[in-house]
């Protein structure tokens, strides 16, 4: 089971522009929901929706330290159709909002 919870947590990382919901992995994975939710649980520590949002934002951040894509770009590129809630996403994440982790970033390696 836990080699199918992986390569789950690799499809939602390769998949992030168009994240998959919960029904699409179950199906997709031939896995009941109760097995995948408990599945994440055990292997990852959280929840399918709290890592699906976590690889989100790792992505962004990785994103906005390596590129000079506009912020709206990268917040659509993970998934987010909503700007304000990526950028509410990204501070609960990494204590900064996108622009002042970017600048910081800059700052660091200038």
């Amino acid at each position: 089971m836990s080699y199918k919870i992986f390569k789950i947590g690799e499809y939602i990382r390769k998949n992030l522009h168009n994240p998959p919901t919960k029904e699409m992995i179950c199906e997709k994975f031939s896995i009941t929901d109760y097995s995948l939710r408990k599945g994440f649980i055990e292997n990852f520590g959280v929840s399918f929706g709290v890592y699906t949002r976590k690889q989100k934002i790792k992505t962004a951040a990785k994103l906005l330290n390596n590129s000079e894509h506009l912020i709206s770009t990268i917040s659509e590129c993970v998934g987010f159709r909503n700007q304000s809630r990526f950028a509410q996403a990204f501070k609960n994440q990494y204590g900064l909002n996108p622009r002042t982790f970017r600048e910081a970033c800059k700052q660091r390696l200038g």
